[in-house]
């Protein structure tokens, strides 16, 4: 796999399959991504938190301004870079607005820091769980935190060296003693 850094415009323009009295297009291409390419991953890193998207965006993009291309008559590169650039652009905020309607589960951690409104989200959701998790033992904390990543219980029961039914038994305890302690709280408020 090619690192982010060392991409080229060669490597974002990979899958253009042009017929002969298209190859025009593939070198103007190959200039209008390089002279968009970094701005496109600076825009990406402030707009999605990190520019880990910026090469997939950038393909949907390239492939948009490639048909665009096939479909009008011979242009610069510097026209060719307008159009991607709208064509990013949009994806971006497509993205964007698909993504402004997920609800994220999971840990803080999971949860890419950028992708927050208040930067304090993270670190918020850290000090809810230590509250929540407040007197739980550390190996049925451990256990929660590995059952609600996903994992399956004989999974976390293995990296317990325990049994399924084991750790079953004292999660369910430790919740139910969380569900006390908290609409207990929700009757005082």
């Amino acid at each position: 796999m090619v690192e982010m850094q060392n991409l080229t415009p060669s490597d974002l323009c990979w899958k253009v399959e042009l017929p002969p009295e298209q190859e025009w297009i593939e070198p103007v291409l190959q200039i209008a991504v390089g002279n968009i390419w970094e701005r496109a991953r600076r825009v990406a890193r402030s707009q999605l938190g990190d520019d880990a998207m910026a090469t997939e965006i950038m393909e949907v993009a390239i492939e948009k301004t490639v048909r665009h291309l096939q479909a009008g008559t011979q242009q610069s590169p510097e026209e060719a870079a307008l159009l991607l650039d709208r064509s990013f652009l949009q994806e971006l905020k497509r993205r964007r607005k698909a993504n402004s309607r997920l609800i994220f589960v999971g840990s803080s951690q999971e949860v890419s820091s950028g992708s927050a409104q208040n930067p304090h989200v993270p670190l918020d959701s850290a000090i809810d769980l230590e509250v929540i998790l407040h007197g739980v033992p550390p190996d049925v904390r451990f256990a929660l935190l590995l059952r609600y990543s996903r994992s399956q219980w004989s999974e976390v029961a293995a990296v317990l060296g325990t049994t399924e039914a084991a750790v079953r038994l004292r999660c369910k305890r430790a919740l139910n003693k969380i569900r006390q302690k908290l609409e207990g709280k929700n009757h005082e408020t």
